[in-house]
């Protein structure tokens, strides 16, 4: 990536998004900070990433409403002149089965999960320039549970869609994902003392086979690969200790 591309890490502000923000940061590259309610998170990162002397561009969007998102999109087009990488991160995650799953949590996870980045990928082809797409998918959808179904089957159209797309987009563009299992890092991570309960309560033999936690870092290092390696397209590179060969514990009691 040259000092004029840009990334763009939806739910960028916290968590996940914002460690993949800070580590891409760190290398030069020029970020797009996404957030939708969290603006004072995004605030207080925006000053700390540019502490290393990059650029950054905060862009509020609802990606629970598909239907702004292009408009919101050229106007962020408008003060960026290119956006070369996409990480579709932003995610909802909520207890519901099957058929206690209500209305408003499946549209939210099938706009969220599928219908935004489905949109977002349009929208950055249309740039006509070298760009790529990576979607943080789900080392877990490797298994069958119920108690989350609306989260479950929305992020498997997202496989489907990160499959279809690395094909339509060809030559030009590539489209990966990577599969986290288990981040202890990213739970309650806007609170110290919930993260320490959390991890205390989880025994290190429930994470997967390889018992022990994934870090953010390991996670980073997947995307980064995927960002170099110009001969990868269409594939889900599994960053779980092995939890995608067999359904770890801690899933079976959540």
């Amino acid at each position: 990536m040259d000092s004029t591309a840009w990334v763009l890490v939806t739910g960028g502000a916290k968590r996940i998004g914002a460690f993949i923000n800070q580590e891409f940061a760190k290398s030069g590259k020029n970020i797009v900070l996404h957030y939708n309610q969290s603006e004072k998170a995004a605030l207080a990162l925006k000053v700390q990433l540019e502490t290393f002397n990059i650029r950054v561009v905060l862009w509020q969007a609802n990606l629970d409403e598909p239907a702004t998102l292009e408009q919101r999109f050229e106007v962020l087009l408008t003060q960026v002149p290119h956006i070369e990488l996409l990480i579709n991160n932003a995610s909802v995650f909520e207890q519901a089965s099957l058929l206690e799953s209500t209305l408003g949590q499946i549209q939210s996870n099938l706009n969220i999960h599928l219908t935004s980045p489905w949109l977002l990928i349009q929208a950055l082809v249309k740039q006509n320039k070298p760009c790529q797409i990576i979607n943080i998918s789900d080392a877990n959808l490797s298994h069958r549970y119920t108690s989350k179904s609306a989260y479950f089957i929305s992020k498997k159209a997202q496989e489907i869609l990160t499959e279809l797309a690395a094909i339509e987009c060809a030559p030009n563009v590539r489209v990966n994902a990577v599969a986290p299992g288990f981040v202890l890092e990213a739970i309650g991570a806007d609170n110290t003392e919930i993260t320490s309960k959390i991890t205390s309560q989880i025994d290190s033999k429930d994470i997967n086979i390889l018992q022990r936690k994934i870090p953010l870092a390991d996670l980073y290092s997947a995307i980064e690969f995927l960002s170099k390696n110009h001969s990868i397209t269409g594939q889900t590179l599994q960053i779980d200790g092995g939890s995608h060969l067999k359904c770890p514990p801690y899933m079976l009691k959540n």
